[in-house]
């Protein structure tokens, strides 16, 4: 069984006791339980489900395990022949969560 759920915008396919990586959880510590509404399709062995936009009464119970930073990416601004050169980098929050349970 898997579904299909939406978090910060994007679309991420789990299975229960799957791990995930998502745009940072705000007001959610780590060890707390979440619950993902936002169900755009449930697949079943024998069934399922796709919402418009959203499957009615499915939910996706899931554990924020970790938050934490990938590793720094480097921006590179460069103009040839006029001495001009800016480097930036930048290092992107994420949250790592658990698929407890799926509810369809």
């Amino acid at each position: 069984m898997y579904a299909i759920v939406e978090v910060g915008g994007k679309q991420y396919k789990v299975s229960e006791g799957e791990s995930f990586e998502t745009e940072k959880l705000r007001n959610v510590k780590e060890g707390e339980s979440v619950v993902l509404d936002k169900v755009l399709a449930v697949k079943n062995e024998n069934d399922s489900k796709i919402g418009s936009p959203y499957v009615e009464g499915a939910k996706v119970k899931a554990t924020l395990v970790k938050n934490g930073r990938y590793k720094k990416v480097f921006t590179v601004k460069f103009k040839g022949r006029k001495g001009y050169r800016r480097t930036k980098n930048h290092r992107q929050w994420y949250s790592l969560l658990k698929v407890e349970k799926i509810e369809a």
